[in-house]
């Protein structure tokens, strides 16, 4: 197992995870299903499952199933002479309702191999408008992941009442990345991963030489050029993103990673560093920048003269405060600790920090 990072370590507090799966991780580049790599990706839920985690998944890849079983059909069915005619575009919620079935068959014949109970979920935007139904939407699941089912999620396209993705949205959710979001708040999760096919977000293009992956993103520090979306999703890593600042913002950290990559999930939540994680506190890890000592000898000359003209309750009252801000900030305080102690150990430092 590779070494965890430091600004990680609340990976070991994580029970509930909501694992999001992009149409490009749950289908190939032909469009048919990746047996073998959601094989392996239910391999993960069962392992975590068995370990005591409560997972649920949403899942993407409905409509290109469905297209890919239309398209096939028309062409069985057609003459040499009609495929010589335009074709017109397949409807989207024709495809949602054709592929959906095929998809849950896939998933269930893949967790009953392995001794895991799923279930599907079907959910619009306009559901969690009810509050009725976001009552009872909890109720639900709680029950299931009581009973160590894994519930599985998937925007019901087939009827839903949205016409277009981004341009006709309530501010809910547009897509499978932001029901994962709200899904993330409404059911409390403590971690949201978001498998795409590509190992996070990056500082511009991924098939760019100069562009680095950015494990951390920092609002306002990262400098990012977004790419063209997804060969087969609705959003790409734009969406992704929204999505993750919707969460994080809320209080589940979100981590965006390839699902195209051996154990990722799993690797996530031993801590390691992978992927893009966003944290409503990832501000607060920022490295400051370099200060020289002698400006570093000149504030605390200058801050020493000013205590000596307070008098002893005002010192007293700074005092505390500092107290109180040690003990508030305690798990902050380790996390740099522990990064400062590795960094240490990487350059040969003293023998004492290990």
């Amino acid at each position: 197992m590779a070494t965890a990072d430091p600004t990680r370590t609340f990976m070991k507090d994580v029970k509930r995870v909501i694992i999001k799966l992009g149409t490009a991780v749950v289908t190939r580049h032909d469009g048919r299903l990746a047996l073998g790599r959601l094989g392996a990706l239910c391999e993960q839920v069962m392992e975590l499952n068995a370990l005591g985690y409560e997972v649920i998944i949403v899942t993407s890849g409905a409509i290109g199933v469905g297209k890919q079983r239309l398209k096939k059909r028309k062409l069985v069915n057609s003459s040499f002479a009609d495929l010589q005619l335009p074709q017109m575009e397949l409807d989207g919620k024709a495809c949602a309702a054709v592929g959906q079935s095929g998809l849950m068959a896939l998933y269930d014949m893949l967790f009953t191999q392995l001794d895991v109970s799923a279930s599907q979920l079907l959910v619009t935007h306009s559901d969690f408008e009810n509050p009725n139904f976001r009552e009872r939407l909890r109720g639900t699941v709680e029950s299931l992941l009581d009973l160590k089912v894994v519930p599985i999620f998937n925007d019901n396209d087939a009827i839903s009442t949205r016409k277009a993705l981004y341009e006709d949205s309530p501010g809910i959710f547009w897509d499978n990345d932001s029901l994962a979001s709200v899904l993330a708040i409404e059911l409390k999760a403590d971690l949201l991963v978001l498998l795409s096919d590509v190992d996070g977000l990056y500082s511009g293009p991924p098939s760019e030489p100069q562009s680095k992956i950015i494990h951390t993103y920092i609002k306002d520090h990262s400098e990012i050029t977004f790419g063209d979306k997804s060969r087969v999703g609705s959003g790409g890593m734009t969406a992704k993103v929204k999505a993750a600042f919707v969460a994080s913002n809320s209080g589940t950290p979100v981590v965006i990673t390839s699902g195209l990559a051996s154990q990722s999930i799993v690797r996530v939540l031993q801590g390691e560093k992978i992927g893009t994680l966003f944290h409503k506190d990832a501000s607060m890890w920022e490295p400051s920048k370099d200060v020289s000592a002698h400006k570093m000898v000149v504030a605390a000359r200058e801050c020493s003269g000013r205590l000596q003209n307070l008098s002893s309750d005002e010192r007293e009252k700074i005092l505390l405060d500092v107290s109180d801000a040690l003990e508030e900030n305690e798990d902050l305080i380790r996390t740099e600790n522990e990064a400062d102690v590795a960094a240490a150990q990487d350059t040969g430092s003293s023998p004492l920090l290990s």
